[in-house]
């Protein structure tokens, strides 16, 4: 029985995701469906299933066994979250077992029927099971009956089934090569809320037989066979039992007594040939035997080796740790390989390759060549910007001396001065949202400026309330106010003509220390970076969780962070480790590139889409490849 295997995966988020897996290792195809509803939702639901997977060909017992500790174990890590919902599945043979929990569906085609498998909280499985003839049992939670050539399996989240509606049986009518495609062109056709879609289909088909390649097969196996029985029988011959042989060599005496040496010195001479002679089979077979247990025990580390080194590759963005742990295990088993058979080449060609991926897979990569982006002289005579904002392909920076606003296009490097003093006053902080820039200055109050026109607004006039403004950032139309003296974010809103007056951000209930704030950013939640390198996260007013983690050493000194809402990740420029940190943006390490700039720079953005870092330093602007 053969299995053909397509994944169909809907649009996630951070906050809701479903995904899928299937892999298939020692005779068994081990099949996974997640959906979950959390923060940091699809990169924890990738974990999830990277740890699913190893957990159930890890353990022990048979299928149903394995498939039940595993449901329970992952069952019990997710026991804090009410929205998950998780579906496995193993096939062996013919033989196909079921587990699952919240909203997950299967359903069996067999022929021209079409049946729900499982379907949780339903009452229609029994029924339809029996109706599509797949001799079920059912004990605890799991499901195991037998499936038939030609029967196509769908592992899939509810959401999937309401998708497709009255188009489910039409859809897995189609050839399996082509239901990926199908699906995928569907979903992305439809204007609904196509979240929490994700479905595994499995066609079963006969075997197809490859006579030729059979046959070269079993020659090579009768001749791999003949030379172990040669082998085998010539050790026989040589490493008879002593007993036996020393029976044999007595009754041949007594024939050939008389051609025996008289003398005693010559019998002693006959008697150490035949010793020597029962010693070196007894050796011969013993070495045939450590020669077959050492390349037995060879080729499972090297094989170990292989399997630790692809999982490490395939979790490396998701779980550094893991994958860490994972690429340190493949280095211990090649090199233990290598002591069984230090000369073979397959080993230290793997060897090699693992040395050579290892910086790319701990996504931890150093730089040295940073070029120049952009010489700000060139703008202005003694152009000095400390910071950065970026948005829409349009950067923005302000030197706070001259007091002079600058917009560049990244993609032409074009430049435009759009205002200067007299129109800024003692400007500190600027920030670019869409085509407006708003400018914090310390006299004029909260102004805002047209990229495309150079018109000036105020926002709102100098305000007798605020304390010590670190920081201002643009965000969905609204202007923010970091400011440390009070502890506080204002937040001010767009009306018809004009904006309103401020309002405090921060929920009622939250009090927090924003004494020391360098920086802050905003991509639905605002980030405030603090000296010393504590970062906060706040969320529709509430402190939120973000937490360093995985790290491979502290966070130093930091001078800035860059986050938004066209990124996936949130980059950190450790400046006293020399050093930019991506995270996810909860805080966990994802990788790290290292570089002298990364040491100096005072500012930096990020443009994921086409994989650049800017990095500002004094009047210059360098760049480097994200990889």
């Amino acid at each position: 029985m053969k299995l053909k295997i397509a994944q169909v995966i809907g649009l996630n988020t951070d906050q809701k995701a479903a995904q899928v897996a299937s892999v298939v290792r020692e005779d068994t195809t081990f099949l996974a469906v997640l959906e979950l509803i959390s923060d940091d939702a699809f990169t924890k639901g990738r974990v999830t299933l990277s740890e699913i997977e190893d957990f159930y060909f890890e353990s022990e017992g048979g299928i149903g066994e394995k498939l039940i500790a595993t449901f329970k174990e992952f069952k019990e890590k997710f026991s804090e979250e009410k929205d998950f919902s998780l579906g496995l599945a193993a096939i062996s043979g013919k033989v196909l077992y079921l587990i699952g929990k919240g909203q997950i569906e299967v359903n069996l085609k067999r022929k021209d029927k079409l049946s729900s498998l499982l379907s949780i909280g339903t009452s229609s499985q029994s029924a339809a099971k029996q109706e599509n003839s797949l001799t079920v049992k059912q004990q605890a939670c799991l499901i195991s009956g037998f499936l038939e050539d030609n029967d196509k399996l769908l592992i899939s989240t509810k959401s999937f089934i309401v998708f497709l509606g009255d188009e489910l049986e039409k859809s897995l009518n189609l050839p399996i090569e082509n239901f990926k495609e199908e699906i995928e062109s569907k979903i992305g056709a439809s204007e609904l809320d196509n979240q929490g879609l994700a479905a595994l289909a499995v066609a079963i088909t006969e075997e197809d037989a490859d006579i030729s390649s059979l046959s070269s097969q079993k020659k090579e196996e009768e001749v791999a066979l003949m030379e172990q029985n040669i082998n085998e029988d010539f050790a026989k011959k040589i490493s008879l039992p002593i007993r036996a042989i020393i029976s044999r060599v007595f009754h041949l005496s007594k024939r050939l007594r008389k051609y025996f040496p008289k003398s005693g010195r010559g019998r002693l001479i006959l008697a150490i040939v035949l010793l020597l002679i029962i010693v070196s089979g007894i050796g011969y077979k013993y070495k045939l035997s450590r020669d077959r247990e050492n390349q037995a025990q060879f080729n499972q580390l090297l094989q170990q080796a292989k399997d630790d080194f692809n999982s490490a590759k395939g979790i490396a963005s998701l779980n550094p740790t893991d994958a860490k742990n994972k690429l340190d295990t493949a280095k211990d088993k090649v090199n233990k390989a290598l002591v069984i058979k230090p000369k073979d080449q397959e080993a230290q060609n793997f060897k090699n390759q693992i040395e050579q991926d290892s910086d790319e897979i701990l996504q931890q990569l150093s730089v040295s060549d940073f070029p120049v982006f952009l010489d700000m002289d060139l703008v202005k005579k003694n152009f000095l910007a400390t910071q950065m904002s970026l948005s829409g392909g349009e950067l923005l920076l302000m030197d706070p001396g001259v007091k002079t606003l600058v917009v560049i296009d990244l993609a032409k490097k074009s430049n435009q001065i759009l205002a200067g003093k007299e129109k800024l006053g003692e400007a500190s902080s600027a920030s670019i949202n869409g085509e407006l820039a708003f400018i914090y200055s310390q006299d004029k109050g909260i102004l805002r400026v047209d990229t495309k026109n150079s018109k000036l607004n105020v926002v709102a006039e100098k305000d007798s309330e605020w304390g010590d403004i670190k920081d201002i950032y643009g965000f969905a139309g609204n202007v923010y106010l970091l400011d440390s003296g009070k502890n506080m974010i204002w937040k001010y809103l767009p009306t018809a003509e004009e904006y309103s007056g401020k309002r405090e951000y921060l929920s009622k209930g939250t009090t927090v220390d924003l004494s020391g704030s360098l920086k802050m950013q905003i991509e639905s939640s605002i980030y405030v970076l603090k000296n010393g390198g504590e970062m906060l996260r706040f969320t529709k007013g509430d402190k939120d969780n973000f937490s360093y983690s995985e790290l491979p050493s502290g966070v130093k000194d930091p001078k800035s962070f860059f986050v938004s809402s066209d990124t996936e990740n949130l980059y950190l420029l450790d400046s006293g480790n020399s050093r930019l940190l991506i995270l996810t943006k909860t805080g966990s390490f994802k990788g790290q590139i290292t570089g002298n700039k990364f040491g100096s720079a005072t500012d930096l953005v990020v443009d994921e889409e086409n994989k650049k870092v800017y990095l500002l330093e004094g009047s210059k602007m360098f760049q480097v490849d994200l990889k």
